[in-house]
């Protein structure tokens, strides 16, 4: 079976939409109407859809993948060199999180959630006017020593991926009823905050029932860009209370909107909330991308999305409020 086969054999019959933005990237007639059509009916009913002729290459995705793995085979000590601080940036080793918020609502965490990560945001070189002027979104990544290639990796991948969230932005923007610019060119994004996270999830314990790779949650965010190895695990709750598997379809990456999505959309938009299991027995890694706004800008409800009979559900409120509450309850910083 060729690989285009099993990508249309995985995804027939499932419940993640695929939209493909070839030719909206390509600016063919037409091709952002029907591409924003598609991204808001996903983003209204599950809130995740695959990606496809995304225009990130392949060839970036696997050296990222190859990166990740590199860091996290890497010893125990020399991660611990660069671990997370004040702003989630650095290593996260196994059992620096728990998802808690939700547990009442999607199931508890009954143990630490068995995963690490290392977190970057963008890299500001050291005469940036930003830097140079103390921005608040200006952050010091903390980068591994002896490690070649992998700083230059990743800020290729996160460079790439800012690029393709602005283009999602356009898509939720038109299907939104709004100019395609808006959210791009929203002050909430200018510039953005994104992170990258490189995941590393180690076989699930057999022995440990109820134990996640990361338990149910919502992502804080507005949203989320996943490419997924080969390794699945990703589970997302639909509308009717079931849990989905996505799977790693090869050359697609998965959106899913956040929180700060639903609460900026007045509910219209979906914050879906999702879970990792391994229980594949082997290794998984993932490089979630998370789509962010700054954390100073109060976000009110677009004006699309509130009318007669239809009032805000939500104060205006910043992501730094909402990300603050959420940290203090779900990581457990190394000492």
């Amino acid at each position: 079976m060729s690989e285009l086969q099993a990508v249309s054999k995985a995804a027939s019959g499932m419940k993640i939409p695929i939209v493909d933005i070839g030719p909206f990237l390509a600016g063919e007639p037409g091709a952002l109407e029907r591409a924003a059509g598609q991204v808001g009916e996903a983003s209204e009913s599950l809130g995740f859809f695959f990606l496809c002729n995304h225009g990130v290459p392949q060839s970036l995705i696997d050296r990222t993948f190859e990166q990740t793995e590199r860091f996290h085979t890497l010893p125990l000590e020399r991660k611990m060199e660069v671990k997370v601080l004040a702003h989630n940036i650095g290593y996260l080793p196994l059992g620096g999180q728990t998802q808690r918020s939700y547990s009442l609502l999607y199931g508890e965490s009954k143990y630490p959630d068995r995963s690490a990560s290392f977190f970057m945001r963008r890299d500001y070189p050291a005469g940036h006017p930003d830097r140079l002027a103390r921005k608040s979104w200006v952050y010091d990544n903390r980068w591994p020593r002896d490690l070649p290639g992998f700083r230059q990796t990743l800020v290729e991948y996160f460079e790439t991926l800012t690029v393709l969230s602005e283009k999602v932005l356009t898509l939720q923007s038109a299907a939104l009823g709004l100019p395609p610019d808006y959210l791009p060119k929203h002050e909430a994004f200018s510039p953005p905050v994104h992170i990258l996270r490189l995941l590393h999830y180690p076989p699930r314990d057999p022995a440990l029932d109820g134990q996640f790779g990361i338990g149910p949650h919502t992502d804080y965010g507005y949203g989320s860009i996943l490419a997924q190895a080969k390794v699945p695990g990703l589970e997302i709750l639909t509308r009717d209370g079931e849990w989905i598997e996505a799977p790693a379809l090869p050359g697609h990456l998965l959106f899913n909107n956040g929180d700060m999505c639903q609460v900026w959309t007045n509910d219209r938009f979906r914050s879906a909330p999702h879970r990792v299991i391994n229980k594949s027995g082997e290794t998984r890694y993932s490089i979630p991308f998370f789509v962010s706004t700054r954390l100073d800008v109060t976000l009110a409800c677009l004006p699309t999305c509130q009318g007669p009979g239809n009032p805000p559900k939500y104060a205006p409120i910043s992501y730094g409020e909402h990300y603050a509450r959420l940290r203090q309850q779900n990581f457990d910083l190394p000492k």
